[in-house]
């Protein structure tokens, strides 16, 4: 098993229907390089931003960030027919 190189961040933001996970690697915890958000359709929407640097990731750092996603989908969704 590999060692996790990702943080993930749950933000809630006034603007977004859903909230959405913030993705950030070990190197700089200051900025996200990708965004997982849920489209109006109930959708998992994928951002990655533009950055000074380039973020590397393995298989295994992608076949995370599918898991969290999956994971944080049905979640989102539930959050907002709750309130």
């Amino acid at each position: 098993m590999t060692k996790q190189n990702l943080i993930f961040e749950k933000v809630g933001d006034i603007n977004s229907t859903y909230p959405y996970l913030c993705v950030y690697d070990l190197e700089d915890q200051a900025n996200p390089f990708m965004e997982i958000g849920v489209t109006d359709e109930k959708r998992l929407q994928y951002t990655i931003y533009a950055g000074d640097r380039n973020i590397i990731l393995t298989i295994e750092d992608w076949d995370v960030i599918q898991r969290r996603a999956q994971e944080f989908l049905p979640k989102a969704l539930a959050d907002e027919d709750n309130s």
